[in-house]
């Protein structure tokens, strides 16, 4: 049986092993590089500059030409593209070329009228007659700028442990949820008297009152798991705000009464004091 020895005159030169050595050191170094990089870019940004959309962080432009600034960055960009469809439906779609350094890269920003975003409000359809074709226009150019001067980065598909370690809070940035309908006037109704009977519980305390939704919404599933509640009404879907109001209003109705105790108990000593002094 013959060895299969391999030697380094069967290796092409281009993969020697110096090399090698070379590739890998350059490699790591690039690698740390873009850490840096990353750091540095979402920590010239604040929380005004990101929304949290469907659950993941989106940098809105402001972040984006912020992150532009503190890196150079350039671009051109292209006279935008319309496309209009049988159904009158239309987008816009903008093609530009971003530059550092001597690199240079093509990025594209489209938005159209079915964006939901646009196509829909108070769970009712907006035709594409009523929706104005320069908001789809200024929202297919931020597109492009974002994906763009992100893209040129590295700066795609983050997460929110990442955007954390800028000093962005994730509780704090506006919320966006296309996959969710706007909540019905009654449901808005429940969710209102929620908020006040836990704040008055909470002696107007914020903070102390988004505790307590999150006890009270915090719950055993059939396998016996704890389910982590809310900590904010917004997250409370339409679905579970009767059940939430039930379990809130069982907790204030004691919450009174044990309050109404204590003020009885309370005058009938300071009755009692008043009368020794007599």
């Amino acid at each position: 049986m013959e060895e299969n020895n391999i030697n380094e005159e069967s290796i092409p030169a281009v993969l020697g092993s110096d090399n090698l050595v070379r590739m890998a050191e350059f490699a790591e170094k690039r690698i740390e590089a873009m850490k840096r990089i990353k750091t540095a870019a979402l920590r010239v940004t604040s929380q005004h500059d990101w929304i949290d959309q469907n659950g993941k962080p989106y940098l809105q432009v402001s972040g984006s030409e912020k992150v532009a600034r503190l890196f150079g960055i350039s671009w051109r960009i292209d006279e935008p593209q319309l496309t209009t469809e049988e159904d009158g439906h239309f987008s816009y779609t903008y093609k530009g070329y971003f530059t550092l350094g001597s690199a240079t890269i093509e990025a594209i920003g489209s938005r159209g009228s079915k964006d939901l975003f646009f196509s829909r409000a108070h769970q009712k359809d907006i035709p594409p007659s009523e929706i104005d074709r320069n908001d789809i226009k200024k929202a297919a150019y931020t597109n492009l700028l974002g994906n763009g001067i992100t893209r040129m980065l590295g700066l795609r598909n983050l997460t929110w442990e990442e955007v954390k370690s800028a000093g962005i809070d994730q509780g704090k940035v506006s919320k966006v949820d296309y996959g969710k309908t706007e909540m019905s006037e009654e449901g808005k109704d429940l969710r209102k008297k929620i908020g006040d009977m836990l704040l008055e519980m909470a002696g107007n305390n914020k903070a102390e009152a988004a505790k307590l939704l999150l006890v009270y919404t915090t719950f055993i599933d059939k396998k016996g798991k704890t389910v982590k509640g809310k900590s904010t009404l917004a997250d409370i879907s339409e679905k579970a705000m009767p059940v939430t109001y039930g379990k809130v209003t069982k907790v204030y109705e004691e919450w009174k009464k044990d309050k109404k105790e204590e003020e009885k108990i309370k005058k009938e000593f300071e009755k009692e004091e008043q009368e020794k002094l007599l």
